[in-house]
């Protein structure tokens, strides 16, 4: 039975257009009545998900949600990146459209980064805008992609290209989910978490340090203090700066790099958070050349990212290969890309000065060290 309205929101968000309750509790993905608005007259809403979700989750969210009363029509879609197509978004639309949905009709985004920013894209372009709920299941997920209204698809040459700014109406994040995660998944996830240690919060990127290896083998969960001090961090950046032109950009350390590694393995050699780690070491890379950062903060930093970076196998690029990306990266302007370099654990600083010559040693550095890593 639904316990539909006695939980209130952890965590809210708030922007210039939004307010967005967060969630964040054991089993309430299973129970999203708990949350979710009272339907009338059994309205319908869309559960769209990937295959491997469904098969792990789905069932039991879908009887969640009819048990309080809607109607739910389910979507499963393939998993990972393939998905995030201008193609897979027109077909949620036409199925959308022949279904008889209208602006009131809600959507749930249930998966990992990918099914949100997809499915987000969607909702967010259908009639204009339908009312968005995600309900994240991986770490990079929980801790970051649902949080803070970025949306959006992929092309070839670059990583989220095409999308736009739409605020969810709330975010439900299950820590449970995360026990059914694969390790390899878990590990790439916490490169978003040590991130966040890095650009904001020593404490936090110390409790890494503690954890991270029991994380991984599942001697210990992600606790749900871990996730708020992630989602909070983004809450305060997005409430500064919804538009990312500003402070928001210190969320891109290691993504300008990660995003053209993704990019030249044609988003099949490196899962999101491997291509970070590989980006976050690159940055530090620059930064201690640059004399910005203590050699013994890089060591720990180095360290950290050992523990989460991508099998030796996949590390096969040459700097030449890679550097060709970073022109369609997002926050490149006037020709010259942003680069957030770590200035110490808990403290960053945005420039736009890096030369190719630093980018290229950087990615040979990151190569051998990736190499060669354990």
């Amino acid at each position: 039975m639904s316990r539909r309205g006695m939980f209130r929101p952890d965590l809210v968000g708030r922007t210039q257009g939004a307010t967005v309750p967060v969630y964040v509790r054991e089993r309430l993905g299973h129970d999203l009545g708990a949350v979710t608005p009272i339907p009338g007259n059994r309205q319908r809403l869309a559960l769209v998900t990937d295959n491997t979700v469904w098969d792990l989750h789905g069932s039991r969210v879908r009887r969640g949600l009819v048990a309080c009363g809607w109607t739910v029509d389910s979507y499963k879609l393939p998993p990972g990146e393939r998905i995030k197509t201008a193609r897979v978004v027109a077909q949620l639309h036409e199925l959308w459209l022949n279904k008889g949905y209208d602006r009131s009709t809600p959507v749930i985004a249930l998966g990992g980064g990918t099914v949100g920013d997809a499915v987000g894209f969607a909702a967010a372009t259908f009639m204009r805008g339908l009312p968005l709920w995600q309900v994240p299941t991986t770490v990079v997920g929980q801790v970051d992609s649902s949080i803070g209204g970025k949306v959006g698809i992929n092309l070839p040459r670059g990583k989220n290209l095409i999308g736009c700014f739409y605020q969810p109406s709330a975010v439900v994040i299950d820590p449970e989910f995360l026990r059914t995660l694969p390790t390899r998944e878990i590990r790439s996830g916490l490169a978003e978490v040590v991130k966040y240690g890095i650009i904001s919060d020593r404490r936090l990127f110390q409790h890494c340090e503690e954890s991270v290896s029991d994380w991984i083998t599942g001697n210990g969960k992600i606790d749900q203090s871990t996730i708020k001090s992630c989602v909070a961090i983004k809450l305060k950046l997005v409430q500064a700066d919804e538009r990312d032109t500003g402070i928001r950009h210190i969320l891109n350390f290691g993504h300008t790099l990660g995003h053209a590694f993704e990019a030249w393995g044609k988003f099949k050699s490196f899962k999101h958070g491997e291509a970070v780690t590989l980006g976050m070491v690159a940055a530090s890379r620059i930064a201690i050349e640059r004399q910005i950062l203590l050699q013994s903060e890089f060591d720990r930093i180095i360290r950290l990212c050992r523990l989460i970076a991508p099998s030796r196998r996949a590390i096969r690029f040459e700097p030449a290969a890679v550097t060709p990306y970073l022109a369609a990266d997002k926050k490149r302007t006037a020709g010259r890309n942003t680069w957030v370099l770590p200035a110490g654990i808990g403290k960053v600083t945005i420039v736009r000065d890096v030369a190719d010559k630093e980018v290229r040693a950087a990615i040979g550095f990151v190569r051998e060290w990736a190499t060669f890593k354990r």
